[in-house]
């Protein structure tokens, strides 16, 4: 068995299952959600997105020979062009905010502090730790997606149905498949410490997903001293 059947998906679908139950997800299943809320959602994810992709950029770094260096290229490519432009073109004209807005926010704490965790493993770690820092953030909104689309009864043009159904559209199910072939290859051969080591990675990726969704998206939540931000 490999490592995303034995030991990932458990983690997955415990911290699915937290994630559903938070007021903000429900919100969006049911279509209630103050707009000024999902904006800010928007505008924190798509900062966070930016250095995402960062991080895939340094593990491509790490790769070596051609078909690695494809496969990883591949990722990079797909997250920038696909995953920020649809926060940067799509949802910005969804909830009316400019490009320049969204440049301009400012990163909440637990956005930076889940970015520290995703860029210390990229360049401290090999191809493996890179891959359990950041798989998390895509591979658990598939598993949300399909959890919570059948259970949606909002109109199919709707802005939070289409929130959801995103995530299970066919291009970012390739997208997880092909994640979990390659974190399956690298690591089919860690065991003891170094397994432990990788699967700990992964799990504070996931407490790090709950943790904005349970607090920080719901509330709002940024720095302690905003005002002293430059506007």
């Amino acid at each position: 068995m490999n490592i995303y059947e034995e030991h990932l998906l458990p983690m997955i679908r415990t911290t699915c299952a937290a994630l559903e139950s938070t007021p903000q997800m429900q919100e969006i299943l049911h279509g209630d959600m103050p707009i000024e809320r999902f904006r800010w959602q928007i505008q924190q994810n798509y900062k966070y997105l930016l250095e995402y992709t960062k991080c895939w950029a340094v593990g491509f770094s790490k790769a070596q020979g051609f078909d690695e260096m494809q496969q990883w290229y591949s990722i990079v490519k797909s997250t920038f062009e696909d995953t920020v432009a649809i926060n940067r073109t799509y949802w910005a004209e969804q909830i009316g905010i400019t490009t320049d807005e969204l440049e301009n926010t400012i990163m909440a704490e637990k956005k930076r502090s889940y970015t520290s965790h995703e860029l210390a493993r990229a360049f401290e770690g090999d191809l493996a730790a890179c891959m359990m820092g950041l798989f998390p953030c895509n591979v658990l909104y598939m598993h949300l997606g399909n959890d919570l689309l059948p259970l949606c009864t909002l109109p199919k043009d709707n802005m939070f149905y289409k929130w959801i159904e995103f995530y299970t559209l066919p291009a970012y199910r390739a997208k997880c498949a092909k994640e979990t072939e390659t974190i399956n290859g690298l690591c089919a051969q860690k065991s003891g410490r170094e397994l432990r080591r990788l699967l700990e990675i992964f799990a504070i990726g996931c407490n790090y997903e709950l943790l904005q969704w349970r607090d920080m998206y719901y509330k709002m939540e940024t720095w302690p001293l905003e005002e002293i931000f430059p506007k």
